[in-house]
């Protein structure tokens, strides 16, 4: 059995490198193509996954001979495929660079009018190769549509054509369609009636339809079709009924409601006849637009850097290659492999902290002249619809300057003053933690841990902690499997910091106090002082002596349970054991405490500030959700619990990681 780890020589002619992401299917390593002289990415079958199902090894050689036929530049390039040792399949693939629409959905919020064409465009650009080949894709979806960091501009690549269906077998050598009749194929929420049905009758306008469902998303935020199960989904697929996009977004045309009606249409003759067709109408859509709507040029940026996919506040994912699902938040870590109910675990956290999202602001460093390539009239489609957001205004500064000693009891004094928030651009920061940028801080008082699940229940006028987590886009089965690590009502945990509450709850909490939340630029300096410390405790990397993140414990107790679930897995931020499976008594690891003695800073639960979530360089950003702090127990990527690392909170979602302490000023 091939052994993979790094430096192994695979077919004598791949050397690995490292992992860039794992599930409950195989991995995907970085390899040296020793040959070709260059990096690449290579997805491995679990050797025992091939030997226990015949058909995964034949739908995976089908995808490399699929994807390998078509030729496009928004589809990612096969460059070879073998079984390696006689018992590992393995496909090779061109190395990306860049993040998937998942990511940057999920770091930046909905996105304006042209940048969903954008996304249209290309993938319908890829879909139509794969259509004069015979090849379906049937599951588009946003992991599997990648933006790459390609120069001069961003290219959008289509991923993962292992679900593909040969229509053609003259097409694809080998291509024979394997899927009978009644075998549900794809991904529930982007999945059309006939597949939903199991009809072996799909054609190219499944994939028009899941391209619709991804449009959708990408403009309101929400899925169109939504249920607890798969078939309370695949019932509301069925009955065609969904919120007009303009409803969710007033600021949209309403004829953006009629190519929703187009692509989203039931009985599947109502659809548009193509994928060029249906891109095209929605350019002609934008450009009768034009004399009326003004598109804002965002102030967001793309990364210049390879994305270490993190969904943050849950389950950071695997590096991000020409096959990765997401997460993140999202990222060594697990890959959207890893499901809880028809939820990936990344994407249920995710859901339960951030909520339904805010429209923000995200940019393609590109031009828009794709729409000339698709109609001689077609041009000039520089306008789009965009919303700017601003941060709330900061709390107010202390009428009384503070002194060391004039804090309340279990508080730390922080002497304030200036210092460079944020950080500068690189393969491991994420877009919205840029650019550095100097500010200044009055003197506070902040809490040395964060509050317990006794401190939050001596609080008479708070009400009971909750025993759950919250969102609108979770479904029972994932919310039942995280409210397991939710702390109040365990006698056993009153130590261990108070978790499951919303913003709302932890803001009301502070105010019961007479103490408040921190701001953001408060909860920075107290985490990596004027000196900027990578981690509050200084630069040496996270150990299970500095911080309760996800260890030896953490991802062995995940692993078990998902295994139970029969699906994915948790990896590990470090080997060692931290004492903790979740989270752990405050105070517990004070060796990973700032200089000044904050502690827990970094893992054990995100933290809520009094922030709104905006970048750095935004005017008049206007914005409902808040800004969560320093990484939670379950987190495997060490960037997640750096002091500068933020990430958007839904203030009424509640999850398992997501706690808070408070501050305090003087008036």
């Amino acid at each position: 059995m091939l052994d993979l780890r790094a430096g192994t020589l695979v077919s004598g002619k791949l050397r690995l490198v490292r992992p860039l992401g794992q599930g409950g299917m195989g991995s995907v390593w970085l390899a040296e193509h020793l040959s070709l002289a260059m990096e690449v990415a290579v997805k491995f079958i679990r050797p025992e996954r091939a030997a226990a199902d015949p058909t995964l090894v034949q739908r995976f050689e089908r995808e490399a001979k699929a994807a390998a036929r078509i030729t496009s530049p928004h589809v990612v390039q096969i460059k070879d495929y073998g079984i390696a040792d006689e018992t590992t399949p393995y496909i090779v693939m061109e190395r990306l660079r860049g993040r998937s629409l998942t990511e940057v959905l999920d770091d930046g919020g909905r996105l304006s009018l042209r940048r969903v064409g954008e996304v249209v465009v290309d993938v319908a650009e890829a879909l139509a190769s794969a259509h004069a080949l015979g090849i379906i894709h049937r599951d588009i979806k946003p992991q599997n549509i990648y933006i790459t960091e390609a120069q001069p501009q961003p290219v959008v690549k289509v991923l993962d054509f292992g679900v593909a269906k040969v229509v053609s077998d003259a097409q694809v050598p080998g291509g024979t369609a394997i899927t009978e009749t009644g075998m549900v194929i794809g991904s529930p929420p982007y999945m059309s009636p006939e597949q939903l049905e199991g009809s072996r009758d799909v054609d190219q306008r499944a994939d028009t339809w899941s391209l619709g469902i991804v449009a959708y998303q990408a403009l309101t935020g929400v899925l169109p079709f939504r249920g607890g199960s798969f078939v309370r989904v695949g019932a509301n697929v069925l009955r065609g009924k969904y919120v007009p996009a303009s409803e969710l977004r007033p600021e949209l045309p309403k004829a953006i409601d009629d190519w929703f009606a187009k692509a989203l249409c039931v009985n599947r003759d109502g659809r548009f006849e193509s994928a060029r067709a249906m891109a095209q109408a929605f350019a002609q859509l934008l450009v009768a637009m034009k004399a009326s709507v003004v598109d804002h040029v965002p102030s967001a940026r793309t990364r210049g850097s390879v994305a270490h996919a993190t969904t943050e506040l849950d389950s950071p994912l695997p590096e991000h290659t020409a096959t990765s699902p997401r997460a993140a938040r999202a990222p060594a870590g697990h890959t959207a492999e890893t499901v809880i109910g028809q939820t990936t675990a990344a994407e249920t956290v995710s859901s339960i902290s951030m909520g339904p999202r805010r429209m923000a602001t995200v940019r393609w460093l590109r031009p828009a002249v794709w729409v000339a390539a698709l109609s001689a009239g077609v041009v000039g489609l520089w306008l789009a619809l965009d919303q700017r957001h601003t941060d709330a205004p900061a709390p107010p500064a202390p009428s009384v300057s503070l002194a060391p000693g004039s804090c309340p009891p279990a508080m730390i004094f922080v002497p304030g003053g200036a210092f460079d928030m944020g950080t500068v651009a690189g393969d491991d920061v994420r877009n919205n933690e840029t650019p550095q940028h100097r500010v200044e801080v009055e003197p506070f008082c902040i809490d040395t841990t964060e509050v317990t699940v006794a401190a939050y229940a001596e609080c008479g006028s708070c009400g009971a902690a909750p025993q759950s987590v919250d969102s609108k886009e979770i479904t029972s089965r994932a919310q039942q499997f995280w409210s397991r690590f939710c702390n109040a009502g365990h006698a056993d945990r009153q130590d261990h910091p108070i978790n499951c509450v919303s913003w709302n709850q932890a803001q009301g909490y502070c105010a019961a106090r007479g103490k408040r939340l921190p701001s953001e630029r408060e909860w920075e300096l107290a985490a990596r002082g004027s000196e900027g410390r990578l981690f509050p405790w200084g630069n040496d990397a996270p150990s299970a002596t500095l911080v309760n993140a996800c260890g030896a414990e953490c991802s062995g107790m995940l692993n078990d349970m998902l295994q139970q679930l029969g699906t994915g897995s948790w990896s590990s931020m470090y080997d060692e054991h931290d004492g903790a499976a979740s989270t752990a008594p405050v105070g517990s690891y004070p060796r990973g405490g700032s200089p000044l003695g904050v502690l827990d800073l970094a893992g054990n639960v995100w933290e809520w500030t009094a922030s709104a979530y905006c970048y750095y360089d935004e005017q008049d950003c206007v914005e409902s959700r808040r800004v969560l702090r320093g990484g939670g127990w379950d987190i495997p990527d060490p960037n997640a619990v750096r002091t500068t690392r933020r990430h958007p909170g839904a203030p009424n979602g509640r999850g398992h990681n997501i706690g808070f302490r408070c501050a305090w000023s003087a008036r």
